[in-house]
């Protein structure tokens, strides 16, 4: 059976989308540090589209990795973790949220981008990539080993193709 990372599905897609995430965390600390003015300007933008692609890529986990990792392993740890980062989407979509809203009023007020909004900022994506890490080091690895797994991503993944 294949490995997951060279199956042609939506499931190598949102596993690279990990390191996408684990890269722009990288160009925005970078950022932080030197008070980068042009790219805080672009971060309304950024956060328009992590609300599209962000919630999209959970839904995806939520309906067809996280269920194929807990039937295919159905240990007390894999369903821990499994629910432990479930719980982390919803925090990480409330604090998207909050962001995407503080960012579009900064916006429309055409004020300046404060030091509190962008310390809230770091945070969210200091989370989002500890996250992204988690998935990659624990619950991908783990679905790469278990033939029971990838065979079930590969029905679930189907389940989710339009018809």
């Amino acid at each position: 059976m294949n490995n997951i990372y060279h199956l042609n599905t939506r499931v190598e897609k949102i596993s690279q989308e990990h390191k996408i995430i684990i890269d722009y965390v990288s160009k925005f600390n970078k950022s932080y540090k030197e008070r980068d003015k042009e790219f805080f300007k672009g971060l309304a933008t950024f956060f328009d589209f992590l609300e599209k692609d962000l919630l999209t890529h959970f839904r995806y986990e939520e309906v067809v990795i996280f269920p194929a990792s807990i039937t295919g392993e159905s240990n007390y740890g894999n369903t821990l973790m499994v629910m432990s980062l479930q719980k982390e989407h919803g925090l990480l979509e409330n604090q998207l949220q909050c962001l995407t809203d503080e960012l579009k009023a900064l916006k429309s007020s055409h004020e300046k981008l404060t030091s509190e909004l962008i310390e809230k900022i770091k945070l969210f994506i200091d989370a989002l990539k500890s996250h992204a890490k988690r998935e990659m080091t624990d619950l991908y690895p783990m679905l790469n080993d278990s033939a029971k797994c990838k065979a079930l991503l590969e029905v679930y993944a189907k389940d989710m193709e339009p018809k």
